[in-house]
């Protein structure tokens, strides 16, 4: 049976979840996700209050030593017989509630649904050598996870191979490392950006325009593009890494982004010209404490849409980038970790200068108005667990920036010389997002997330969010989305 034709199956399957927290409640203590058997730690002491994707000061070396810490034996040395497989499952079924929808985007029905599954693999394969490897398939276009997995579609997701290798002296500790992987950020250990980012669910089509971010913090721009890259962590305080990423049109690389960017796809982001990408930080780690503050940032040069299979006048064809986003940003981390208490918070800080090529379609299918644009992307959370089981989450997200008609069209404004309504091209958004959750077992959390939106288009007040001049009116209240959710991992 193929996996698109499972999901879809799946509808309505409130029972389905119930029937999952019955199953967790008989596993054994020990039977949980790839890398905690392969350590043989339980989940609290690698992800805060054993909430992933956050991770702990163990996490981060753990990921930065190359997923190679623990027992288990190198992967030609597995007994079938003694050894669990390196693999990992996860599910993820929510009922999604919104104030307000637009047709034709796949939007999740009002019904319990299962929406997503992962399979996982990785972890030791020799002593310096390990991989991270997730393939998934979803019922919806999930427009915030950014996989390029589409509606009622599967394929590879984030997925790393890394080399690392640990020097301790009685005066130095020195981490030098080595990646691949297909996702920019992938390689983030303290959770400030893309999958890594401390709020592990996203809605699936929320119902509404999306708020604008940059390329760089943008998921569109992920698994379509491969990145090598090197790293270096000196006496847990110094860090420090560089990498390159670009499309793959053929090759083996390829395969690491499913084909989505051969020769004669349309409709995809292409970085055909090297993009590099960087990151400096501080890391501060005192008894339960924890602190890091860095600065990132990445030159990206995408290719607009359709990149093949169109007249010439009408093609990014190669020869130059259609847009060029430059982005650079400030991060910062805190933690605090010691049971029954566990606290952490996070804030980013990214800016980008476009170079917009205008009358050319972007990687977006969008025409931008303006030669050059910036844009503010700003994201603040705060996240509190006790026992490891009881925790909530607020996060706010803003992004600002210069107007352009051609890119932002959701906000319109009255012209007080013609007393019509006009699009004002801003990409001014902000929203909060309340989170509670239970996580009664270290393979199973159920929670609720709202999000309401106070500024969006540029309006925050009123009735003038459209999606085109003339179009029907809205208050960016209008589009606030909540879901309860249950995600199973094993």
């Amino acid at each position: 049976m193929k996996v698109s034709n499972l999901l879809g199956k799946a509808k309505g399957s409130a029972l389905l979840l119930l029937g999952t927290a019955s199953v967790v409640v008989s596993m054994d203590a020990n039977a949980i996700p790839v890398f905690a058997r392969q350590t043989g730690f339980k989940c609290v002491a690698c992800h805060v209050g054993g909430m992933f994707p956050q991770l702990t000061s163990l996490g981060r070396m753990f990921k930065l030593t190359g997923y190679t810490m623990g027992n288990r034996p190198n992967l030609d040395g597995l007994e079938v017989q003694n050894d669990y497989p390196p693999v990992a499952i996860m599910v993820q079924g929510a009922k999604q509630y919104y104030n307000n929808t637009r047709a034709g985007q796949g939007t999740p029905s009002s019904s319990a649904d299962l929406q997503v599954v992962s399979l996982f693999a990785g972890g030791k394969i020799t002593d310096n050598f390990g991989t991270f490897m997730q393939w998934t398939g979803q019922k919806y276009a999930n427009l915030q996870s950014g996989s390029q997995v589409g509606y009622n579609a599967a394929a590879i997701d984030n997925t790393e191979f890394r080399y690392a290798d640990r020097t301790v002296t009685p005066n130095s500790d020195l981490i030098l490392g080595a990646y691949i992987n297909n996702r920019a950020m992938m390689s983030d250990v303290w959770n400030n950006f893309g999958a890594w980012e401390s709020g592990w669910i996203n809605y699936f089509n929320p119902g509404g325009p999306l708020a604008p971010t940059t390329y760089m913090m943008g998921e569109s721009s992920q698994h379509a593009a491969v990145g090598v890259g090197g790293y270096f962590f000196k006496d847990k305080t110094w860090y420090g890494e560089l990498a390159v990423y670009k499309s793959p049109t053929h090759g083996p690389f390829s395969m690491l982004t499913a084909g989505t960017t051969s020769v004669g796809n349309t409709a995809v982001t292409s970085l055909l010209e090297p993009s590099p990408y960087f990151r400096f930080a501080y890391n501060k780690e005192w008894g339960a404490n924890s602190f890091e503050a860095g600065i990132h940032g990445m030159m990206s040069y995408v290719y607009g849409t359709p990149l093949y299979g169109a007249p010439a006048a009408t093609n990014s064809l190669p020869g130059g980038p259609a847009s060029a986003y430059h982005d650079v940003g400030l991060d910062a981390q805190y933690q605090y970790v010691l049971d029954p208490h566990y606290f952490a918070a996070h804030a980013r800080v990214t800016r980008e200068l476009m170079n917009n090529t205008p009358g050319q379609a972007n990687w977006e299918g969008l025409f931008a108005t303006n030669a050059t644009d910036n844009l503010t992307e700003t994201y603040i959370d705060a996240t509190y667990v006790y026992e490891a089981k009881y925790g909530a989450q607020l996060s706010y997200a803003s992004a600002t920036g210069s107007n352009d008609a051609g890119l932002y069209g959701a906000g319109t404004a009255l012209n007080p010389a013609t007393g019509a309504y006009s699009a004002t091209g801003s990409p001014n958004w902000r929203s909060w997002t309340p989170n509670i959750f239970w996580q009664p077992y270290q393979n199973l959390r159920i929670g609720y997330m709202y999000t309401f939106y106070t500024e969006m288009g540029g309006v925050n007040s009123g009735s003038n969010v459209t999606f085109g001049v003339g179009g029907p009116k809205f208050s960016p209240a209008n589009f606030n989305t909540s879901m309860l959710y249950v995600g199973f991992i094993y």
